[in-house]
């Protein structure tokens, strides 16, 4: 049976809660306001109110257009997801549902690869991507992101169905 809070001790707890979460926020919030500054008024002091000019994020897409590196992660970031998800789903759900006598041998032999030192397979992928042309393209990375985050992601969704 649990045991009775008081009303203040709950209060306390969510004040004290709020403000610590407030002092971790800060300097993001800060980085933010300071992002809509002007460049003299973000060197001139601290101070929270900006003048609300977005002439620095004009500046960046102007100078090395943003928009499209940024663009490049988001559909790389979300298509490695969803290719992972894709093929770890049902294989997680296999070795959770019908599990056979080799199941912990395989998701432990998965969860070594992630303990082996990436420099050991920098080579032979090189050697792969640059025979099948997939260096520098978005697919390229796409997979080799798959590929580096495929045995966690089996490992997470086995235990998460067990």
């Amino acid at each position: 049976m649990a045991r009775a809070v008081s009303t203040r001790r709950t209060v306390v707890f969510t004040i004290a809660a709020w403000i610590i979460a407030l002092v971790i926020f800060f300097p993001i919030l800060y980085t933010i306001i300071t992002s809509f500054k002007s460049e003299t008024e973000a060197i001139q002091g601290f101070n929270l109110i900006p003048s609300g000019t977005v002439e620095s994020y004009q500046a960046v897409q102007a100078q090395s257009n943003y928009f499209k590196f940024f663009l490049n992660s988001v559909i790389i970031s979300v298509g490695s997801t969803l290719i992972a998800l894709l093929i770890s789903v049902p294989a997680a759900w296999s070795m959770a549902f019908s599990p056979t006598n080799k199941t912990k041998d395989i998701l432990m032999w998965m969860l070594s690869t992630k303990m082996m030192p990436a420099a050991a397979v920098m080579v032979p992928i090189y050697l792969l991507f640059r025979d099948f042309g997939l260096l520098d393209s978005r697919f390229g990375l796409t997979v080799m992101l798959t590929m580096i985050n495929l045995p966690i992601v089996v490992w997470m969704l086995y235990t998460y169905f067990h």
